[in-house]
């Protein structure tokens, strides 16, 4: 039994779901909006869960797609919330080592600043980065890095934007939300999926902005990384506690690899039509081994 964390309402997980089918392999959905009747211990002899009216026990899981995760419904007060999560999460932790990618793995994604530090202190080149909520210190990098400088969320969840002069006039309101700031690297975006079994796939994103994703009519061909740059790849899974990721690279004009972060749970349908890559493959490969 193959368990997809996520719901039809999101492509990838449906796409996932239906082409485990098609192979004839067991896969649920595991919405944890819908919350799930969990029976837990150290032991784990019989551990199970109940969803969909369906008991699956943890001995049957033999994989875990980690698409989406909607956290855990506010219910009646905070303590009911909390112990509903605790619960829930203990559970989906145990799971790690079948599970492409893990809770914890997940966790330190929506941590950008804390992945950009592992990352800088092991080898692997990142942009000049600072995540902050003072004025003065947006104006001095702004300044130092001869105001060619992209700013974006900590967490996640909008476009990547270039900052102008007159971003300046808004600095104030950084008092009430951090951002993340980066040096602009001049040049191509470069889109690697990578896996712990070895499989690189590896592609250049012509687009007209300065978040690729910006642009619907964006173009992907395949791209060949040096030898060097696929094994940071596979260090930077290692590091993160990864088994698979969408690593996104800056490729700059003056031919350097620039790492920007790793994705433990990326959109990749679009670029497989794109590129021809089986990552659809790869994926489910690693999921029922």
């Amino acid at each position: 039994m193959i368990i997809i964390i996520g719901s039809p309402e999101d492509f990838h997980a449906r796409y996932v779901l239906e082409n485990l089918r098609l192979q004839n392999i067991q896969a649920q959905y595991l919405d944890t909006r819908q919350y799930p009747i969990i029976t837990w211990s150290p032991e784990g002899d019989n551990d199970y869960i109940i969803f969909e009216n369906e008991k699956i026990y943890l001995k049957d899981i033999t994989g875990i797609y980690w698409r989406w995760y909607y956290g855990v419904t506010f219910g009646t007060s905070d303590i009911v919330y909390r112990e509903k999560l605790s619960a829930l999460e203990s559970f989906l932790s145990s799971l790690e080592p079948i599970s492409w990618n893990s809770l914890q793995a997940v966790e330190l994604h929506r941590k950008k600043g804390l992945q950009s530090k592992i990352m800088q202190n092991n080898g692997i080149r990142i942009p000049k980065t600072i995540v902050t909520n003072d004025k003065n210190a947006l104006e001095e990098f702004y300044i130092n890095n001869n105001k060619n400088i992209i700013y974006k969320p900590v967490r996640g969840g909008a476009y990547t934007q270039k900052m102008k002069d007159d971003d300046l006039l808004r600095k104030d309101s950084l008092i009430n939300c951090p951002c993340q700031l980066q040096e602009c690297i001049d040049g191509i975006d470069i889109r690697v999926y990578a896996f712990e079994t070895g499989e690189i796939f590896a592609g250049e994103i012509i687009a007209n902005s300065i978040d690729f994703r910006a642009d619907e009519n964006a173009k992907i061909n395949k791209h060949e990384l040096p030898k060097k740059i696929q094994k940071d790849c596979l260090k930077i899974l290692k590091l993160l506690g990864l088994k698979y990721s969408g690593i996104d690279i800056r490729l700059s004009n003056t031919g350097e690899y620039v790492f920007i972060e790793a994705n433990p749970a990326p959109m990749f349908v679009h670029f497989e039509n794109m590129t021809g890559y089986e990552i659809t493959k790869t994926l489910i490969n690693n999921l029922i081994k």
